[in-house]
């Protein structure tokens, strides 16, 4: 296999892909999911698809598209207008067209990708964390079954796994803390229609995800990309899959894999 050309060949589809998805909709500014569909196709290009061409281009051929990439990626954070995604991940399509053209004879000489070296799959002690032995019990056997999923080659069983743990992990971590103040009154707390903050029960993976970096438990980029993991596991509902057109790969979730398990180490360092 021509890993490299596979690689850019496989990121022009997916600028495409998006492109025409973004643009078949008639409100004017992005918002909610597309924006997670629109982060987990840069994550997939700056995780991914890069890694690979940089066996046979330097950094600096890829510079414009870096650049590109980046600007959808910070946009996701803001009010920006769907004519400006539109445009520029047109731009991208060219620019990685144009890369590829120029750079056909490198791309078919590269040789296959170093795999990465994956952390360990083995369940860490969750005792910091967690006081009553059956969760913990819980947590250590879905902690394998995530693992068990990913060696059947089920990336979508495996993601929808991950979220749950890292759903429960988070809110181990919400009752780890004898004051809760600083938990319900944070700004990324949710709240109903008068303001107040909803009951644990009512939370959602989003809302744990973006209270515990607010509360500096995870890092920035563990909260982008663990948003991602989030969205992606409610491709669960088929009907979802057919209308976003997304289908999730083993490649995709070995990498939600590896931040969950990063996820779950930054909670578990906050109260060791």
């Amino acid at each position: 296999m021509n890993y490299a050309d596979e690689a850019i060949y496989a990121a022009i589809l997916e600028a495409e892909r998006l492109k025409r998805q973004i643009a078949k909709k008639n409100s004017k500014q992005v918002q909610g999911s597309e924006r997670d569909i629109i982060r987990a196709t840069s994550l997939t290009w700056f995780k991914n698809h890069r890694k690979q061409l940089t066996a046979a281009l330097a950094d600096g051929d890829l510079t414009e598209v870096d650049g590109l990439y980046k600007y959808v990626m910070e946009a996701t954070h803001k009010n920006v207008l769907r004519s400006n995604y539109v445009a520029t991940l047109k731009k991208i399509g060219k620019s990685l067209v144009k890369l590829r053209t120029d750079n056909v004879i490198k791309l078919s000489a590269a040789p296959p990708p170093t795999p990465p070296t994956a952390t360990t799959d083995k369940p860490p002690d969750f005792s910091s964390l967690i006081k009553d032995a059956q969760m913990k019990t819980i947590l250590e056997r879905r902690w394998v079954e995530c693992t068990a999923c990913l060696g059947a080659d089920a990336p979508l069983a495996a993601t929808v796994m991950m979220g749950g743990l890292l759903e429960g992990l988070l809110l181990a971590r919400v009752n780890s803390e004898s004051n809760k103040a600083a938990i319900f009154t944070a700004s990324a707390a949710p709240r109903d229609r008068k303001g107040k903050t909803l009951q644990l029960k009512e939370w959602t993976l989003q809302n744990y995800i973006a209270v515990a970096h607010e509360l500096k438990w995870i890092s920035q980029p563990l909260k982008d990309i663990g948003e991602v993991l989030r969205d992606y596991r409610n491709y669960i509902h088929p009907q979802k899959e057919f209308s976003d057109k997304v289908t999730l790969g083993t490649g995709d979730a070995t990498l939600f894999w590896e931040i969950s398990k990063n996820i779950a180490r930054q909670l578990l360092k906050g109260t060791s």
